[in-house]
């Protein structure tokens, strides 16, 4: 951890200073709890044994550092460093704990299914596609088995009808679904974190409204949106009110797209650059004021901690707000502040509170961002000053952006799939703009909120500024410049061990500092090859998301879908940046002709199809200008694939020498295809009966069963009658029969 310089005052060779790296005693506290979630995830209760590794490492440490203090004849606090191992082992024991005891909370709630009499408290209301997300809280309902009273809320998506308060008290009848813990072969974090475990879709028609009590937070939210409404254009007011509070619902899909091509879709999540603006805007009224240290550190508190409250205390806004406090603080009582301690304690705070946070990605990239900041900012804007005739500030600019994306890099693509190439250069641009445009939107917004009937007059100046923030947003089309279609897995680590290596954080002397960064770099490069070199063979990789299902078959250099259903268009867009696929040699439509035409519409909304095939006996009457459509009868060949439609909704595809059978729903199960490959959407014993097959793959969740929903995607390829099946936490091979 730390390595002192020789003995008897000699330099060191390999660093400068007395050691390699200062001591955080915080950073190596949120640090260890970040580890103690990751280690919860797998290995539960076990994973407290993972303690003692830890803090028998740490003890080793803080006695070499003795031993090599006595050598020297200088003292080393073995009380101190006891004390910090203790806090160590009980950080991580807490976080682990804690991670498994949500965890068993949340797996152990009542499930309720099936048709229910639901009613619940609307405790935020956020609009979506089709119409608004209620999160309902004080949920009871209703069904065969009696009344009970749900432990945790529930989202009810109401399709079509208007806005609905916080507060109000609605009631229904719909189907429940019971949420997992984990989905996806992920951590289901935004319901667990918002205490969601239910959810259930309702028609505006089928609602009952019945009273309404106050709500704090959602008031205020009402209150904000209400304001922006009526005094702004309802384009400007969906960003303003993304701005304030955090929840974009409200902005078009088609410009909230813009900005997250173009790399800006940050000013939308309540982070530093909002918190820092509002502790900016009090600490200059206190100090106008005149206001003590007593009176101005409880003031600025209550109003940042009400603000992260208003934004439903999202982890980037409480990460935000947790810093201006430590700085405050610091300030307060004359202490030296320190950037990396005070990131580090906000993150350990937020753990601490509830470790799921862990695998929430605003919180990840809320604490990169920061974290990239602190650690790089700082020498790469040294770096580009020494550039001629570079200004200082703009050095300052670049070096905050670059360092920022750095950070956020491996993860913005391997939880979105895509990062904009000119993002760097547009926040440049936009960062300044949004900065000074918040503040002046913040002040107004809080007037319109205590005047309302001045709205108009009030929120003019913000509604012109804003549209001139949106002209560099808007101006092109950034979705032609992302870079997308690989990922970083566990080699993320790598990725960030290097920029840290490269900061000013490390005092390595420049020839050891860039012989570990090439080893670094020769083994990051290494990995990443690795990891996204596609299997040997022809390959099929099966991907699923609530209803959207993927089969996709790459062969001779083409690429071809097959799909059972209507994807999601957004979903689908996602899948194919994430893949870097601009579009599709074919598609098989696996469905009812009505659906075909469905699936193949939103397809075509993200990526180009060449050709389409579907069976002849559907009956498809239907067609698109972009897509050859062709009406399959008996076997065909499509490029590289031999094909057949069978049972009325599944296809029958011959890849690399294995019979694989991809069924819809409505499958006939009447004869018998023999089939090496199922894959299909739930367990049925007439379609595992109808092809005996070596293989069986599900996309939702189907117990003793291999299936997408556990293991988030699933890649196959076959070679030489061996069936090689590769996922996460899967990797198996079957022969085929």
């Amino acid at each position: 951890m730390m390595a002192e310089a020789g003995e008897n005052g000699k330099k060191s060779r390999l660093f400068t200073g007395e050691r390699v790296v200062n001591f955080r005693p915080v950073f190596l506290l949120a640090l260890a709890a970040a580890c103690a979630a990751f280690s919860a995830r797998f290995s539960g209760w076990y994973s407290l044994l993972s303690a003692l590794p830890v803090t028998a490492a740490a003890a080793a440490v803080a006695l070499l550092k003795r031993k090599g203090a006595l050598r020297r004849g200088r003292r080393f606090g073995m009380r101190g460093a006891a004390v910090f191992i203790a806090l160590l082992a009980i950080v991580f024991c807490g976080t682990a704990a804690g991670f498994q005891l949500v965890r068993e909370g949340y797996e152990g709630a009542p499930a309720f299914d099936g048709e229910c009499y639901i009613a619940g408290t609307v405790h935020e209301a956020n609009a979506y596609d089709y119409g608004y997300r209620l999160t309902l809280k004080d949920v009871q309902v209703m069904n065969g088995d009696g009344y009970f009273s749900a432990e945790y809320k529930m989202y009810a998506y109401v399709s079509g009808g208007e806005h609905v308060p916080a507060g109000t008290r609605v009631r229904f009848f719909a189907e429940i679904e019971t949420m997992d813990f984990f989905a996806y072969g992920e951590v289901n974090s935004y319901p667990v974190l918002d205490g969601v475990k239910y959810r259930a879709f309702v028609g505006a028609e089928n609602v009952e409204y019945a009273g309404k009590s106050f709500d704090l937070f959602g008031s205020v939210r009402d209150a904000l949106r209400g304001a922006l409404f009526s005094g702004m254009e309802e384009e400007q007011a969906g960003v303003a009110y993304a701005m304030l509070t955090g929840d974009s619902g409200l902005i078009d899909e088609g410009m909230l797209d813009s900005f997250r091509y173009g790399g800006t879709a940050h000013v939308f999540a309540v982070s530093g650059l909002h918190i820092g603006v509002v502790y900016g805007l009090l600490s200059a009224l206190m100090k106008k004021l005149r206001a003590k240290p007593f009176v101005r550190l409880p003031v600025i508190a209550a109003v940042l901690v009400f603000y992260a409250g208003v934004c439903g205390f999202s982890p980037s806004s409480v990460r935000a707000m947790i810093m201006c406090l430590a700085l405050s603080f610091a300030g307060a009582v004359g202490l030296k502040y320190d950037a990396l301690n005070s990131v580090s304690l906000a993150a350990l705070c937020v753990l601490l509170v509830n470790p799921v946070y862990f695998y929430q990605v605003g919180f990840r990239l809320s604490v990169a961002a920061a974290g990239g900041i602190i650690v790089l900012g700082g020498s790469l804007s040294r770096l580009l000053a020494r550039v001629p005739h570079m200004p200082g500030k703009l050095a300052s600019a670049v070096g905050v952006s670059v360092s920022a994306q750095a950070a956020t890099f491996p993860i913005l693509l391997d939880s979105f799939g895509y990062i904009s190439a000119l993002g760097m250069l547009l926040n440049l641009v936009f960062v300044p703009l949004a900065s000074f445009v918040y503040s002046v939107l913040f002040v107004c917004a809080a007037a319109s909120c205590i005047f309302p009937f001045a709205a108009r007059a009030l929120l003019w100046l913000p509604q012109v500024l804003l549209v001139l923030t949106e002209l560099p947003v808007l101006a092109f089309d950034w979705k032609a410049l992302l870079i997308g279609g690989f990922s970083f897995g566990g080699w993320a680590l790598v990725w960030f061990g290097l920029c840290f290596l490269l900061s000013d954080k490390i005092n390595l002397r420049p020839i050891p500092k860039g012989v570990a960064a090439a080893l670094l770099c020769t083994a990051l490069t290494a990995g990443m090859v690795f990891a996204n070199a596609p299997l040997p063979g022809a390959c099929v990789e099966i991907y699923a998301r609530y209803g959207t299902n993927f089969v996709r078959i790459e062969c001779g250099g083409e690429n071809y879908l097959v799909l059972t259903g209507v994807p999601d268009p957004t979903e689908a867009e996602r899948y194919f940046l994430r893949e870097g696929i601009e579009g599709v040699d074919g598609v098989f439509l696996a469905c009812d002709a009505q659906s075909a035409d469905g699936a193949l519409a939103a397809l075509l909304q993200s990526a180009g199809v060449e050709r389409a095939y579907i069976d002849a006996a559907s009956g498809y009457e239907y067609g698109f200008s972009e897509t050859d459509v062709f009406k399959e009868e008996g076997a065909f060949a499509a490029g590289g694939v031999f094909a057949e439609f069978v049972g009325g909704e599944a296809v029958l595809l011959r890849i690399g020498g294995a019979r694989v059978l991809v069924a819809g729903v409505g499958t006939a199960t009447d004869g018998f295809c023999k089939a090496d490959i199922l894959i299909a959407e739930n367990y049925s014993p007439g379609l595992y009966a109808m092809c005996l097959p070596s293989l069986e793959i599900y996309f939702e969740k189907t117990p003793a069963k291999l299936d997408i929903y556990d293991t988030g995607g699933l890649q196959i390829s076959v070679k030489d009658d061996i069936i090689s099946c590769k996922g996460r936490n899967v990797d198996h091979e079957v022969r085929i029969v």
